[in-house]
């Protein structure tokens, strides 16, 4: 292996290493599946569960911000869209994905997802590996967007 392998296997590493204390929460309204994914995503992220939309604004309000919200979109009282809309509005740095096991286009995810408001829909039963990368990915963009605003313009001396 060469030594520019080395390095760039390293900053992988490293990269990784940073993703992995990323804490992400997760909300749904089904007990198991928030066992299912502590016991899944457990190792790549810090993960927290919140058992529903009133829940998890307990949590963000007690905790504080969260770099990643994954939520069930059909939740009693207040939907999944609902849910991140307002966690948007409050957080706008925070990157909202959305699990649907229905077509729930009727409240407007196409648009959401273009404005920025949603940055994935993923389709339930969503396997561990997809919906991991998906977390990876979104990380990795907003972090590639925060390094990009901190670089100066080219005609800035």
């Amino acid at each position: 292996m060469g030594r520019k392998n080395v390095v760039l296997a390293f900053i992988n590493l490293l990269w990784f290493k940073s993703i992995m204390n990323e804490r992400v929460l997760f909300v749904d309204d089904e007990e198991s599946i928030l066992k299912g994914i502590k016991l899944n995503l457990g190792r790549a992220f810090a993960v927290t569960v919140a058992n529903g939309p009133y829940e998890a604004i307990e949590v963000i309000n007690e905790q504080g911000h969260f770099p990643v919200v994954v939520s069930d979109m059909r939740m009693p009282k207040m939907d999944g869209a609902t849910l991140l809309r307002t966690i948007k509005e409050n957080n706008p740095e925070t990157i909202c994905i959305l699990l649907t096991g229905h077509a729930d286009f009727e409240f407007g995810g196409a648009e959401a997802v273009q404005s920025g408001m949603l940055y994935k829909i993923l389709n339930k039963p969503c396997p561990p590996d997809r919906l991991k990368a998906t977390i990876h990915a979104a990380l990795k963009a907003s972090k590639d967007d925060e390094e990009d605003e901190e670089k100066a313009p080219d005609f800035v001396l």
